[in-house]
């Protein structure tokens, strides 16, 4: 479903990288779409926190007509950390209780909540993600879930520059929107970013320093990442 995106109020849900600490992100969508975009993240949280009633607050406080979430930068992906419900070769899982804050112990537990507890806010199901875009308002927004970006911290053998840690985070996300019938946006494979030309990730972050090509430092796109993100979104979404 392509949806038109001038004057729709846009939401960034995540950690660091949808947070207003990085300006591009904002500035490139809202350039691109005419859309109002708040940059809704939150620096250092882990999926998990972020699943939390506290935090998904911010979303129905804003009353946007299109969420994008991407979370994941701050969680490790390390086997058996993960979870499925099925689809891989992970630990298994069960969904989380949604009547409760959070209380789950893996990643994809946590992405599952943070869609249920939107759809249960919102009163949505699987059928009504697909709506028409006539339909997507505050009150019935639109959702999107995005792959986690690579990262590299460190060196290579640190357990955030693995690209088996990667993959296993994106095959998570990717899992629940399938799940979900959650529009998935798969910045793993659409963002066509040599990492082996990113530098390892040194704090702390300066946002004036520039090392990398898509990255400013490994870790968090720099302006030019930001743009190629934006520009994904926009072909993914936009009339």
């Amino acid at each position: 479903m392509k949806i038109p995106l001038k004057g729709k109020k846009i939401l960034l849900y995540g950690d660091s990288i949808s947070s207003s600490e990085y300006p591009w992100y904002k500035s490139a969508l809202e350039e691109l779409t005419g859309a109002e975009v708040y940059a809704g993240g939150f620096p250092g949280y882990t999926t998990s926190q972020l699943a939390r009633d506290a935090q998904l607050q911010l979303i129905f406080d804003y009353k946007p007509d299109i969420i994008i979430c991407l979370v994941g930068g701050n969680d490790a992906g390390v086997k058996g950390e993960v979870g499925t419900f099925g689809a891989t070769d992970e630990i298994p899982v069960k969904e989380t209780d949604i009547t409760k804050d959070y209380s789950g112990y893996t990643f994809i537990q946590a992405v599952a909540h943070i869609i249920e507890k939107i759809d249960k806010h919102y009163n949505m199901d699987d059928s009504t993600h697909m709506l028409s875009a006539e339909d997507i308002s505050p009150e019935r927004p639109f959702l999107v879930f995005c792959t986690t970006l690579p990262q590299k911290r460190s060196n290579r053998f640190n357990k955030f520059s693995r690209s088996d840690n990667w993959l296993r985070k994106r095959d998570a996300v990717v899992e629940c929107c399938n799940k979900y019938k959650v529009h998935c946006i798969d910045f793993y494979n659409l963002c066509d970013w040599d990492f082996s030309k990113e530098p390892y990730w040194v704090p702390p972050t300066d946002v004036h320093t520039n090392r990398g090509v898509f990255t400013m430092d490994g870790v968090h796109p720099n302006q030019k990442g930001y743009e190629d993100m934006a520009r994904i979104i926009y072909n993914e979404l936009a009339l």
